[in-house]
């Protein structure tokens, strides 16, 4: 493949990691069951795309990896006190759970080469 495609795809592969984790933190406190859903769809869709456009499984684990550090710097308190996942927040709570998860299973599959029915 391209080593200009393997590039952008990761770029894309990493945006798309860093917009959908924000995306799931601001739409917790008022999505209900929508965050999690959406952590799960996306997750899975992100390990999906950039194996398909990099033709490699390790950079298919790198969004996976920006949207877990972004979701997880969430829901650490800053020196100012700002929190976006709170720990009363069940939604975000489920989404942080259930997008690593989709990550896990969906990455386990694609790196070890299982069926593609994922």
């Amino acid at each position: 493949m391209d080593l200009g495609l393997r590039i952008a795809g990761t770029a894309v592969g990493v945006l798309a990691g860093v917009v959908t984790a924000l995306w799931e933190m601001f739409l917790s406190p008022v999505g209900g069951v929508l965050a999690p859903l959406l952590a799960i769809v996306g997750n899975v869709s992100l390990v999906l795309f950039t194996k398909e456009v990099t033709g490699r499984n390790g950079l298919a684990l790198l969004p996976g990896v920006v949207w877990f550090l972004t979701m997880f710097s969430g829901s650490v308190k800053t020196t100012e006190g700002d929190l976006l996942i709170p720990g009363n927040d069940w939604p975000g709570l489920v989404a942080l759970l259930a997008g690593a998860a989709a990550y896990a299973i969906t990455a386990y599959r694609v790196v070890l080469g299982g069926p593609s029915r994922v």
